[in-house]
């Protein structure tokens, strides 16, 4: 049996101002053997298709896969060449020798100009160079809008269940070992799709505990309990990205449309009924350092989720570090990104002093630029590191060019890539001990919970202005309906 990979991936933030360029994208993108090489390994989707693969005695066929950091809207041009890139490099491979089936990780939360639906579209584009016939099987972020474009063009839909998404590896196994027992059992599948009324913000979706806990063990629980259902997902969606689509949702795939049907209602009636209880408080960054403050002995670790970069914010907001520098409390941020920081302090060297203007360059909304004078430079790296969260696990990753300034008692990582901090690295490239601190900060609104839950003694979320703030009150949504829940009382009945 032969099976094609692939993929395209992207989180849009389209109230951004951290756009993307086609070229970045074009970049961004792996091809053929190159896919299978980079991915190997991975503790990712594709990472688990490749390694089921081997398990089920399948040969993977490389085509295309276009991965991109979350930011704001991608470049129309960037988006139309993946649509055309990936169908057109699938049919190549199917006309070359026939495989048997197709494989793909789609985020489900990419948006651009005149690109609502990228996947759905993408999904789309096959079916016409492919046909009907041949099975396609998508896995899909926890926060993808899902829609009936996507649903019709595939067989087997589905989405992790955690959050932190420690399980991606996992559920890209289990999609592609469900996939392959499609084709060599040669049942059809059934797909029931229920868009619920209801916008739901990154903050309130984690589920180590709490609504989103209960709503994915039912999820599991529904799975093992009914032998004609395959699999059933709670998408929590991403309405940052501001289209059509925005929403909860919740699929399910089955070998009876009686199932599928079924088990995806009872399942929204649950989640719908718990709508509620997925609330959580929005703190500023003065409450935010109060309330850690009041929760003893250190360390005490607050997140600034409204300036994550893992829903596409610029991650250089100042709000929660101006307020630990004008507390001077013991303290380290890890971190805010500021290349032109970095660098003038990297010319410095070690032990010299800088002043500068830090963070708060991308837009007006996330904080003015900090005013610092004669910060000490105490590290200077290239930012490299291998992340430990269980969430990319193994990953090199390199922040470019990272600092550390302390400003009194607070120390501050300061880096040349934009992205969420999952686990310690930030903080240990840039040199600092953070184990012997009051207060740790850093950005990311979940996902560092899956390394750093155990080794703090408390955690508050702090949301400050910002694009990837709580408050859905304080955007301007073009294209999402604004008559959803909670922005409105919204109704359904199922």
């Amino acid at each position: 049996m032969r099976i094609a990979i692939g993929g395209f991936c992207h989180e849009t933030n389209f109230f951004s101002y951290v756009t993307v360029s086609c070229e970045e994208m074009t970049a961004s993108t792996r091809e053929g053997t190159a896919l299978i090489a980079g991915c190997t390994g991975a503790h990712s989707y594709l990472g688990g298709f490749i390694d089921e693969a081997k398990v089920q005695d399948v040969e993977v066929i490389g085509t295309y896969y276009m991965s991109r950091k979350p930011s704001g809207p991608c470049d129309p041009k960037g988006v139309a060449y993946s649509h055309q890139r990936l169908p057109q490099l699938l049919w190549e491979a199917y006309r070359e020798e026939p495989y048997d089936g197709i494989a793909l990780f789609m985020h489900g939360g990419g948006a651009a100009e005149g690109f609502p639906d990228p996947e759905g579209t993408i999904l789309e584009e096959i079916r016409k160079k492919l046909g009907y016939d041949i099975p396609i099987g998508v896995a899909l972020d926890l926060h993808g809008n899902i829609t009936e474009r996507m649903v019709k063009n595939c067989n087997l839909l589905m989405g992790c269940k955690h959050y932190p998404h420690i399980d991606e590896y996992d559920e890209g196994r289990i999609m592609f070992r469900l996939l392959v027992e499609k084709i060599r059992g040669g049942y059809p599948t059934y797909q029931k799709l229920i868009q619920l009324p209801w916008l739901m913000v990154p903050a309130e979706g984690v589920t180590t505990a709490g609504a989103a806990h209960d709503v994915q063990q039912l999820c599991i629980a529904r799975e093992a309990e009914d032998p004609d259902l395959l699999q059933a997902s709670f998408f929590q969606g991403f309405p940052y990205s501001d289209v059509p689509d925005c929403c909860v949702s919740v699929i399910t795939v089955a070998k009876t449309q009686e199932s599928a049907d079924r088990q995806a209602s009872e399942i929204a009636h649950y989640a719908w009924s718990r709508r509620e209880d997925f609330t959580v408080p929005k703190y500023s960054a003065e409450k935010a350092v109060d309330i850690a403050l009041s929760m003893g002995e250190g360390p005490i670790l607050i997140n600034e989720s409204s300036d994550n970069p893992g829903s596409g914010t610029p991650g250089d907001g100042t709000y929660l570090l101006r307020e630990l520098l004008r507390r001077d409390i013991p303290s380290a941020y890890g971190f805010i990104y500021d290349p032109e920081v970095a660098n003038q302090a990297a010319e410095a060297g070690v032990g010299a002093t800088i002043s500068c203007r830090l963070g708060g360059k991308t837009d007006k909304l996330h904080g003015e630029p900090i005013e610092i004078k004669n910060a000490l430079v105490r590290c200077v790296s290239d930012g490299s590191f291998v992340q430990q969260n269980r969430m990319g696990l193994g990953n090199k990753n390199c922040l470019g060019t990272t600092v550390c300034l302390v400003v009194g008692n607070v120390e501050i990582a300061v880096a040349s890539f934009r992205t969420q901090t999952f686990d310690e690295g930030p903080f240990v490239t840039a040199g600092i001990v953070w184990r012997n601190k009051r207060l740790l900060a850093l950005k990311s609104a979940q996902h560092f919970k899956g390394w750093w839950a155990d080794k703090v003694n408390g955690i508050v979320a702090c949301d400050s202005p910002g694009v990837g703030s709580a408050d859905l009150t304080t955007f301007r949504f073009k294209l999402a309906n604004t008559d959803y829940y909670p922005l409105k009382d919204a109704h359904w009945e199922g």
